[in-house]
Protein backbone atom coordinates (compact mmCIF):
# COMPACT_ATOMS: atom_id res chain seq x y z
CA UNK A 1 0.00 0.00 0.00
CA UNK A 2 1.43 3.42 -0.97
CA UNK A 3 1.77 6.22 1.56
CA UNK A 4 -1.19 8.33 0.42
CA UNK A 5 -3.61 5.39 0.47
CA UNK A 6 -2.24 4.42 3.89
CA UNK A 7 -3.09 7.89 5.21
CA UNK A 8 -6.57 7.88 3.63
CA UNK A 9 -7.38 4.43 5.06
CA UNK A 10 -6.16 5.45 8.51
CA UNK A 11 -8.15 8.69 8.31
CA UNK A 12 -11.30 6.72 7.57
CA UNK A 13 -10.64 4.37 10.51
CA UNK A 14 -10.00 7.19 12.98
CA UNK A 15 -13.16 8.97 11.80
CA UNK A 16 -15.06 5.75 12.55
CA UNK A 17 -13.57 5.83 16.05
CA UNK A 18 -14.74 9.41 16.61
CA UNK A 19 -18.23 8.33 15.49
CA UNK A 20 -18.31 5.58 18.16
CA UNK A 21 -17.73 2.70 15.71
CA UNK A 22 -14.80 1.45 17.74
CA UNK A 23 -14.67 -2.22 16.69
CA UNK A 24 -14.89 -1.38 13.00
CA UNK A 25 -12.11 1.21 13.39
CA UNK A 26 -9.80 -1.29 15.10
CA UNK A 27 -10.50 -4.00 12.49
CA UNK A 28 -9.84 -1.58 9.63
CA UNK A 29 -6.46 -0.59 11.07
CA UNK A 30 -5.45 -4.15 12.00
CA UNK A 31 -5.85 -5.26 8.37
CA UNK A 32 -2.62 -3.57 7.18
CA UNK A 33 -0.83 -3.13 10.49
CA UNK A 34 2.19 -5.19 9.32
CA UNK A 35 2.92 -3.19 6.17
CA UNK A 36 1.65 0.39 6.66
CA UNK A 37 3.24 2.92 9.02
CA UNK A 38 0.00 4.85 9.44
CA UNK A 39 -2.04 1.73 10.17
CA UNK A 40 0.55 0.81 12.82
CA UNK A 41 0.33 4.30 14.32
CA UNK A 42 -3.48 4.32 14.38
CA UNK A 43 -3.62 0.80 15.80
CA UNK A 44 -1.19 1.74 18.58
CA UNK A 45 -3.20 4.87 19.40
CA UNK A 46 -6.53 3.04 19.70
CA UNK A 47 -5.02 0.23 21.78
CA UNK A 48 -3.43 2.83 24.08
CA UNK A 49 -6.82 4.52 24.55
CA UNK A 50 -8.42 1.16 25.35
CA UNK A 51 -5.62 0.34 27.83
CA UNK A 52 -5.87 3.70 29.60
CA UNK A 53 -9.63 3.39 29.80
CA UNK A 54 -9.72 -0.13 31.25
CA UNK A 55 -6.39 -0.03 33.16
CA UNK A 56 -6.34 -3.83 32.78
CA UNK A 57 -2.87 -5.38 32.68
CA UNK A 58 -3.78 -7.50 29.64
CA UNK A 59 -4.90 -4.43 27.65
CA UNK A 60 -1.72 -2.54 28.60
CA UNK A 61 0.52 -5.46 27.57
CA UNK A 62 -1.39 -5.88 24.31
CA UNK A 63 -0.97 -2.17 23.51
CA UNK A 64 2.76 -2.21 24.32
CA UNK A 65 3.29 -5.30 22.16
CA UNK A 66 1.46 -3.71 19.21
CA UNK A 67 3.39 -0.44 19.61
CA UNK A 68 6.74 -2.27 19.69
CA UNK A 69 5.81 -4.12 16.48
CA UNK A 70 4.84 -0.79 14.92
CA UNK A 71 8.16 0.79 15.91
CA UNK A 72 10.05 -2.11 14.32
CA UNK A 73 8.07 -1.62 11.10
CA UNK A 74 8.60 2.15 11.02
CA UNK A 75 12.35 1.71 11.59
CA UNK A 76 12.55 0.15 8.12
CA UNK A 77 11.18 3.33 6.53
CA UNK A 78 13.30 5.83 8.51
CA UNK A 79 16.48 7.42 7.20
CA UNK A 80 19.67 5.57 8.12
CA UNK A 81 21.16 8.80 9.48
CA UNK A 82 18.38 9.14 12.08
CA UNK A 83 18.68 5.55 13.22
CA UNK A 84 22.43 5.94 13.79
CA UNK A 85 22.11 9.34 15.47
CA UNK A 86 19.40 8.12 17.82
CA UNK A 87 21.48 5.12 18.85
CA UNK A 88 24.59 7.21 19.64
CA UNK A 89 23.29 10.65 20.69
CA UNK A 90 19.88 9.89 22.15
CA UNK A 91 20.72 11.24 25.63
CA UNK A 92 22.37 14.40 24.23
CA UNK A 93 19.32 15.63 22.33
CA UNK A 94 21.18 15.67 18.99
CA UNK A 95 19.61 17.91 16.34
CA UNK A 96 18.45 15.87 13.35
CA UNK A 97 18.99 17.05 9.77
CA UNK A 98 16.13 16.13 7.43
CA UNK A 99 17.11 18.05 4.28
CA UNK A 100 17.96 14.95 2.21
CA UNK A 101 14.94 12.92 3.28
CA UNK A 102 12.23 11.66 0.96
CA UNK A 103 8.56 12.34 1.78
CA UNK A 104 8.17 8.73 2.90
CA UNK A 105 11.13 9.05 5.29
CA UNK A 106 9.77 12.32 6.70
CA UNK A 107 6.40 10.71 7.39
CA UNK A 108 8.18 7.74 8.96
CA UNK A 109 9.98 10.11 11.37
CA UNK A 110 6.68 11.75 12.24
CA UNK A 111 4.95 8.42 12.92
CA UNK A 112 7.97 7.18 14.87
CA UNK A 113 7.89 10.23 17.16
CA UNK A 114 4.15 9.81 17.78
CA UNK A 115 4.44 6.11 18.47
CA UNK A 116 7.34 6.40 20.93
CA UNK A 117 5.37 9.12 22.73
CA UNK A 118 2.45 6.70 23.09
CA UNK A 119 4.88 4.01 24.28
CA UNK A 120 6.38 6.42 26.84
CA UNK A 121 2.96 7.30 28.28
CA UNK A 122 2.09 3.64 28.78
CA UNK A 123 5.52 2.92 30.25
CA UNK A 124 5.36 5.77 32.77
CA UNK A 125 1.86 4.79 33.92
CA UNK A 126 2.29 1.03 34.08
CA UNK A 127 5.97 0.33 34.89
CA UNK A 128 6.70 0.89 38.59
CA UNK A 129 10.46 0.27 38.34
CA UNK A 130 13.12 2.99 38.22
CA UNK A 131 14.43 1.49 34.98
CA UNK A 132 10.97 1.81 33.45
CA UNK A 133 10.69 5.46 34.50
CA UNK A 134 14.12 6.31 33.05
CA UNK A 135 13.22 4.49 29.84
CA UNK A 136 10.01 6.49 29.57
CA UNK A 137 11.83 9.80 30.06
CA UNK A 138 14.43 8.85 27.42
CA UNK A 139 11.65 8.08 24.95
CA UNK A 140 10.03 11.45 25.67
CA UNK A 141 13.40 13.18 25.17
CA UNK A 142 13.95 11.36 21.88
CA UNK A 143 10.42 12.24 20.75
CA UNK A 144 10.91 15.93 21.56
CA UNK A 145 14.23 15.97 19.66
CA UNK A 146 12.56 14.57 16.54
CA UNK A 147 9.65 17.01 16.73
CA UNK A 148 12.01 19.95 17.26
CA UNK A 149 14.11 18.86 14.28
CA UNK A 150 11.05 18.45 12.05
CA UNK A 151 9.70 21.83 13.14
CA UNK A 152 13.02 23.55 12.33
CA UNK A 153 13.06 21.74 8.98
CA UNK A 154 9.62 23.21 8.18
CA UNK A 155 10.72 26.72 9.17
CA UNK A 156 13.93 26.53 7.13
CA UNK A 157 12.14 25.19 4.04
CA UNK A 158 9.10 27.47 4.15
CA UNK A 159 9.80 28.83 0.66
CA UNK A 160 10.01 25.37 -0.91
CA UNK A 161 6.81 23.96 0.58
CA UNK A 162 4.23 22.61 -1.85
CA UNK A 163 0.49 21.99 -1.85
CA UNK A 164 0.63 18.23 -2.37
CA UNK A 165 -1.58 16.14 -0.08
CA UNK A 166 1.44 14.33 1.36
CA UNK A 167 3.16 17.61 2.24
CA UNK A 168 0.00 19.01 3.84
CA UNK A 169 -0.37 15.85 5.92
CA UNK A 170 3.27 16.12 6.96
CA UNK A 171 3.04 19.82 7.88
CA UNK A 172 -0.20 19.27 9.82
CA UNK A 173 1.42 16.36 11.66
CA UNK A 174 4.46 18.41 12.70
CA UNK A 175 2.25 21.28 13.90
CA UNK A 176 0.08 18.83 15.84
CA UNK A 177 2.94 16.95 17.50
CA UNK A 178 5.07 20.00 18.29
CA UNK A 179 2.05 21.96 19.53
CA UNK A 180 0.65 19.17 21.69
CA UNK A 181 4.08 18.45 23.15
CA UNK A 182 4.56 22.09 24.16
CA UNK A 183 1.07 22.28 25.64
CA UNK A 184 1.54 19.08 27.67
CA UNK A 185 4.93 20.14 29.01
CA UNK A 186 3.59 23.58 29.95
CA UNK A 187 0.66 22.00 31.84
CA UNK A 188 2.71 19.60 33.97
CA UNK A 189 2.78 20.46 37.72
CA UNK A 190 5.88 22.34 38.88
CA UNK A 191 7.25 19.44 40.98
CA UNK A 192 7.30 17.13 37.95
CA UNK A 193 8.37 19.87 35.53
CA UNK A 194 11.68 20.25 37.40
CA UNK A 195 12.74 16.71 36.41
CA UNK A 196 11.71 17.29 32.78
CA UNK A 197 13.64 20.56 32.68
CA UNK A 198 16.75 18.71 33.85
CA UNK A 199 16.31 16.53 30.77
CA UNK A 200 16.08 19.66 28.60
CA UNK A 201 12.30 19.56 28.16
CA UNK A 202 10.47 22.88 28.36
CA UNK A 203 6.97 23.72 27.16
CA UNK A 204 5.54 26.95 25.76
CA UNK A 205 1.77 27.10 26.23
CA UNK A 206 1.13 29.91 23.72
CA UNK A 207 3.29 28.22 21.11
CA UNK A 208 1.49 24.95 21.72
CA UNK A 209 -1.98 26.42 21.23
CA UNK A 210 -0.97 28.40 18.13
CA UNK A 211 0.51 25.29 16.47
CA UNK A 212 -2.58 23.23 17.28
CA UNK A 213 -4.79 25.95 15.79
CA UNK A 214 -2.58 25.93 12.69
CA UNK A 215 -2.97 22.14 12.43
CA UNK A 216 -6.76 22.36 12.81
CA UNK A 217 -6.87 24.64 9.74
CA UNK A 218 -5.47 21.90 7.51
CA UNK A 219 -8.97 20.73 6.62
CA UNK A 220 -9.30 17.10 5.60
CA UNK A 221 -5.96 16.00 7.00
CA UNK A 222 -5.59 13.06 9.37
CA UNK A 223 -4.63 15.06 12.46
CA UNK A 224 -6.84 18.14 11.99
CA UNK A 225 -9.81 16.84 14.06
CA UNK A 226 -7.46 15.62 16.80
CA UNK A 227 -5.92 19.10 16.99
CA UNK A 228 -9.41 20.57 17.40
CA UNK A 229 -10.29 18.06 20.13
CA UNK A 230 -6.97 18.74 21.89
CA UNK A 231 -7.69 22.49 22.03
CA UNK A 232 -11.22 21.89 23.32
CA UNK A 233 -10.02 19.40 25.93
CA UNK A 234 -7.29 21.76 27.14
CA UNK A 235 -9.62 24.76 27.44
CA UNK A 236 -12.72 23.01 28.80
CA UNK A 237 -11.08 20.42 31.07
CA UNK A 238 -7.44 21.23 31.87
CA UNK A 239 -7.82 25.02 32.28
CA UNK A 240 -11.04 24.54 34.26
CA UNK A 241 -9.30 22.04 36.57
CA UNK A 242 -6.12 24.06 37.11
CA UNK A 243 -8.03 27.32 37.48
CA UNK A 244 -5.05 29.68 37.03
CA UNK A 245 -6.17 31.28 33.76
CA UNK A 246 -9.36 32.23 31.97
CA UNK A 247 -11.02 29.69 29.71
CA UNK A 248 -10.96 30.94 26.12
CA UNK A 249 -14.64 30.31 25.38
CA UNK A 250 -14.41 32.33 22.17
CA UNK A 251 -11.75 29.96 20.82
CA UNK A 252 -13.91 26.98 21.82
CA UNK A 253 -16.89 28.48 19.99
CA UNK A 254 -14.80 28.94 16.83
CA UNK A 255 -13.59 25.34 17.02
CA UNK A 256 -17.14 24.00 17.44
CA UNK A 257 -18.28 26.15 14.51
CA UNK A 258 -15.40 24.88 12.38
CA UNK A 259 -16.27 21.27 13.14
CA UNK A 260 -19.72 22.17 11.74
CA UNK A 261 -21.63 19.22 13.13
CA UNK A 262 -18.92 16.60 12.42
CA UNK A 263 -18.96 13.67 14.85
CA UNK A 264 -22.10 15.23 16.38
CA UNK A 265 -23.19 11.86 17.77
CA UNK A 266 -19.74 10.90 19.04
CA UNK A 267 -19.31 10.35 22.78
CA UNK A 268 -16.26 12.64 22.95
CA UNK A 269 -17.77 15.66 21.21
CA UNK A 270 -21.00 15.33 23.21
CA UNK A 271 -19.01 15.35 26.46
CA UNK A 272 -17.05 18.43 25.37
CA UNK A 273 -20.24 20.22 24.30
CA UNK A 274 -21.79 19.45 27.70
CA UNK A 275 -18.82 21.06 29.43
CA UNK A 276 -18.92 24.04 27.09
CA UNK A 277 -22.63 24.73 27.68
CA UNK A 278 -22.13 24.55 31.44
CA UNK A 279 -19.07 26.81 31.44
CA UNK A 280 -20.49 29.26 28.90
CA UNK A 281 -23.56 30.62 30.67
CA UNK A 282 -24.34 27.87 33.16
CA UNK A 283 -26.87 26.08 30.92
CA UNK A 284 -27.07 23.22 33.37
CA UNK A 285 -30.20 21.48 32.03
CA UNK A 286 -28.83 21.38 28.50
CA UNK A 287 -25.49 20.21 29.84
CA UNK A 288 -27.10 17.31 31.73
CA UNK A 289 -28.95 16.27 28.56
CA UNK A 290 -25.69 16.28 26.58
CA UNK A 291 -23.93 14.15 29.21
CA UNK A 292 -26.75 11.62 28.97
CA UNK A 293 -26.61 11.68 25.17
CA UNK A 294 -22.88 10.93 25.42
CA UNK A 295 -23.60 7.97 27.71
CA UNK A 296 -26.32 6.58 25.43
CA UNK A 297 -24.36 7.13 22.22
CA UNK A 298 -22.23 4.00 22.69
CA UNK A 299 -21.96 0.96 24.95
CA UNK A 300 -18.49 -0.43 24.22
CA UNK A 301 -16.30 2.04 26.13
CA UNK A 302 -17.95 2.08 29.54
CA UNK A 303 -15.16 4.32 30.79
CA UNK A 304 -16.57 7.17 28.67
CA UNK A 305 -19.78 6.63 30.64
CA UNK A 306 -17.90 6.92 33.91
CA UNK A 307 -16.42 10.31 32.98
CA UNK A 308 -19.96 11.58 32.35
CA UNK A 309 -21.28 9.99 35.55
CA UNK A 310 -18.62 11.86 37.53
CA UNK A 311 -19.63 15.14 35.91
CA UNK A 312 -23.31 14.41 36.58
CA UNK A 313 -22.58 13.56 40.22
CA UNK A 314 -20.76 16.89 40.66
CA UNK A 315 -23.52 18.79 38.85
CA UNK A 316 -26.22 17.27 41.06
CA UNK A 317 -24.23 18.10 44.19
CA UNK A 318 -24.21 21.74 43.10
CA UNK A 319 -27.97 21.50 42.58
CA UNK A 320 -28.33 19.88 46.05
CA UNK A 321 -29.94 16.82 44.46
CA UNK A 322 -28.38 14.28 46.82
CA UNK A 323 -30.31 11.21 45.66
CA UNK A 324 -29.34 11.74 42.02
CA UNK A 325 -25.73 12.49 42.96
CA UNK A 326 -25.63 9.30 45.05
CA UNK A 327 -27.01 7.28 42.11
CA UNK A 328 -24.17 8.43 39.85
CA UNK A 329 -21.60 7.88 42.63
CA UNK A 330 -22.92 4.36 43.15
CA UNK A 331 -22.66 3.72 39.40
CA UNK A 332 -19.01 4.73 39.53
CA UNK A 333 -18.33 2.63 42.63
CA UNK A 334 -19.89 -0.50 41.13
CA UNK A 335 -18.51 -0.25 37.58
CA UNK A 336 -15.34 1.86 37.42
CA UNK A 337 -11.87 0.55 38.26
CA UNK A 338 -10.11 3.91 38.22
CA UNK A 339 -10.45 4.83 41.90
CA UNK A 340 -12.99 2.89 43.93
CA UNK A 341 -11.69 4.55 47.09
CA UNK A 342 -12.73 8.03 45.90
CA UNK A 343 -16.04 6.73 44.54
CA UNK A 344 -16.83 4.98 47.83
CA UNK A 345 -16.20 8.21 49.72
CA UNK A 346 -18.22 10.25 47.20
CA UNK A 347 -21.13 7.83 47.60
CA UNK A 348 -20.86 7.99 51.39
CA UNK A 349 -21.03 11.79 51.50
CA UNK A 350 -23.93 11.95 49.04
CA UNK A 351 -26.34 9.76 50.99
CA UNK A 352 -27.71 10.03 54.50
CA UNK A 353 -25.11 9.50 57.24
CA UNK A 354 -27.01 6.66 58.90
CA UNK A 355 -26.86 4.68 55.64
CA UNK A 356 -23.26 5.36 54.78
CA UNK A 357 -21.28 3.79 57.61
CA UNK A 358 -20.73 0.50 55.80
CA UNK A 359 -19.65 2.13 52.56
CA UNK A 360 -17.18 4.39 54.43
CA UNK A 361 -15.36 1.25 55.59
CA UNK A 362 -14.70 0.41 51.94
CA UNK A 363 -12.68 3.57 51.32
CA UNK A 364 -9.29 2.43 52.77
CA UNK A 365 -9.39 -1.09 51.33
CA UNK A 366 -10.00 0.12 47.75
CA UNK A 367 -6.91 2.30 47.39
CA UNK A 368 -4.75 1.72 44.31
CA UNK A 369 -1.37 2.85 42.98
CA UNK A 370 -0.54 4.38 39.61
CA UNK A 371 3.07 4.19 38.40
CA UNK A 372 3.96 2.83 41.84
CA UNK A 373 2.60 5.88 43.66
CA UNK A 374 -0.48 6.29 45.85
CA UNK A 375 -3.06 8.79 44.64
CA UNK A 376 -3.07 11.85 46.97
CA UNK A 377 -6.84 12.23 46.69
CA UNK A 378 -7.32 8.63 47.81
CA UNK A 379 -5.17 9.32 50.89
CA UNK A 380 -7.40 12.28 51.69
CA UNK A 381 -10.59 10.23 51.25
CA UNK A 382 -9.18 7.50 53.50
CA UNK A 383 -8.35 9.97 56.29
CA UNK A 384 -11.77 11.61 56.13
CA UNK A 385 -13.59 8.27 56.06
CA UNK A 386 -11.61 7.01 59.07
CA UNK A 387 -12.38 10.24 60.92
CA UNK A 388 -16.07 9.78 60.11
CA UNK A 389 -16.07 6.23 61.43
CA UNK A 390 -14.08 7.22 64.54
CA UNK A 391 -16.52 10.03 65.33
CA UNK A 392 -19.44 7.60 65.32
CA UNK A 393 -17.57 4.85 67.19
CA UNK A 394 -16.91 7.36 69.98
CA UNK A 395 -20.54 8.43 69.90
CA UNK A 396 -22.39 5.07 70.02
CA UNK A 397 -24.86 6.21 72.68
CA UNK A 398 -26.24 8.97 70.46
CA UNK A 399 -29.39 8.25 68.45
CA UNK A 400 -28.32 10.63 65.67
CA UNK A 401 -25.04 9.67 63.96
CA UNK A 402 -22.35 12.34 63.78
CA UNK A 403 -21.54 13.81 60.39
CA UNK A 404 -18.60 15.52 58.80
CA UNK A 405 -19.22 19.14 57.92
CA UNK A 406 -20.02 19.59 54.20
CA UNK A 407 -17.74 16.77 53.02
CA UNK A 408 -19.41 16.83 49.57
CA UNK A 409 -18.18 20.32 48.76
CA UNK A 410 -14.82 19.74 50.41
CA UNK A 411 -14.22 16.76 48.11
CA UNK A 412 -15.56 18.52 45.02
CA UNK A 413 -13.32 21.51 45.62
CA UNK A 414 -10.22 19.32 46.01
CA UNK A 415 -11.16 17.54 42.76
CA UNK A 416 -11.41 20.98 41.07
CA UNK A 417 -15.16 20.54 40.60
CA UNK A 418 -15.81 24.22 41.28
CA UNK A 419 -14.11 24.89 37.95
CA UNK A 420 -17.39 23.81 36.34
CA UNK A 421 -18.98 27.00 37.69
CA UNK A 422 -17.54 29.76 35.56
CA UNK A 423 -17.37 33.20 37.20
CA UNK A 424 -20.51 35.37 36.89
CA UNK A 425 -22.34 32.78 34.75
CA UNK A 426 -24.19 30.71 37.34
CA UNK A 427 -25.77 32.94 40.05
CA UNK A 428 -28.94 30.80 40.01
CA UNK A 429 -26.75 27.84 41.00
CA UNK A 430 -24.30 29.57 43.35
CA UNK A 431 -26.74 31.64 45.46
CA UNK A 432 -28.80 28.62 46.64
CA UNK A 433 -25.48 26.89 47.26
CA UNK A 434 -24.29 29.76 49.45
CA UNK A 435 -27.56 29.75 51.40
CA UNK A 436 -27.27 25.99 51.94
CA UNK A 437 -23.67 26.32 53.22
CA UNK A 438 -24.70 29.03 55.71
CA UNK A 439 -27.71 26.99 56.86
CA UNK A 440 -25.53 23.91 57.39
CA UNK A 441 -23.12 25.96 59.48
CA UNK A 442 -25.98 27.13 61.70
CA UNK A 443 -27.11 23.52 62.17
CA UNK A 444 -23.57 22.38 62.87
CA UNK A 445 -23.14 25.06 65.54
CA UNK A 446 -26.08 23.65 67.48
CA UNK A 447 -23.97 20.60 68.44
CA UNK A 448 -22.73 21.45 71.93
CA UNK A 449 -20.48 18.38 72.25
CA UNK A 450 -18.09 19.32 69.47
CA UNK A 451 -14.51 20.03 70.57
CA UNK A 452 -13.14 23.54 70.12
CA UNK A 453 -10.37 22.31 67.81
CA UNK A 454 -12.85 20.46 65.59
CA UNK A 455 -15.22 23.44 65.53
CA UNK A 456 -12.37 25.75 64.51
CA UNK A 457 -11.41 23.50 61.58
CA UNK A 458 -15.02 23.26 60.41
CA UNK A 459 -15.47 27.02 60.74
CA UNK A 460 -12.47 27.59 58.49
CA UNK A 461 -13.97 25.19 55.94
CA UNK A 462 -17.28 27.10 56.12
CA UNK A 463 -15.50 30.43 55.58
CA UNK A 464 -13.45 29.00 52.73
CA UNK A 465 -16.50 27.64 50.89
CA UNK A 466 -18.31 30.97 51.44
CA UNK A 467 -15.38 32.82 49.89
CA UNK A 468 -15.32 30.48 46.89
CA UNK A 469 -19.05 31.04 46.27
CA UNK A 470 -18.75 34.81 46.67
CA UNK A 471 -15.90 34.81 44.17
CA UNK A 472 -18.07 32.91 41.69
CA UNK A 473 -20.74 35.61 42.17
CA UNK A 474 -18.21 38.34 41.40
CA UNK A 475 -18.16 39.69 44.97
CA UNK A 476 -14.37 39.67 45.08
CA UNK A 477 -13.87 42.29 47.81
CA UNK A 478 -15.88 40.29 50.35
CA UNK A 479 -14.30 37.01 49.23
CA UNK A 480 -10.80 38.50 49.55
CA UNK A 481 -11.60 39.70 53.07
CA UNK A 482 -12.69 36.19 54.09
CA UNK A 483 -9.52 34.65 52.65
CA UNK A 484 -7.44 37.14 54.66
CA UNK A 485 -9.42 36.22 57.77
CA UNK A 486 -8.68 32.52 57.18
CA UNK A 487 -4.95 33.22 56.75
CA UNK A 488 -4.84 35.18 60.02
CA UNK A 489 -6.41 32.24 61.87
Amino acid sequence: MDLLNSIEESKLALNLFLENRFDLAEKKLAKFVDCSIYHSLGNGLLLMIRALMSFERNDIDKAIEAIDRGLCLIQKFRGKQCRTIELIFRMNGYNYNFCDYTEEQLHAELCYAELIMIRAILCLLSDETLTGKIGGLLRIRSCFSIYSGLYRFLEENEDSRNNSLLWQEFEAGVCFGFGLFNLLLASIPAKLAIFLQLAGLNGDKEKGISELIKCSKFDGTLRSPFASFSILFYQLVVVALIGVERIDLGLCERIFTKLNGKYSKGAIILFLRARYRLLNGGHIDESVQLYWRSIRSQSEYKQFHHICHWELAVTNIFLLHWTRAAWHANKLYEESKWSKSIYAYLLAVCIEADKSGDISKNVPENRIKIAGKSIPMEKFCEKRALKWLQMNNNNKDSIEPRRLFLPQFELIYLCSGFGLLNNYCCPWIVRPLLEFIDKEWEEFNKGATISNKCAKVEQLLWLFLRAICLGKLGEFHEAFGIFQKIIRR
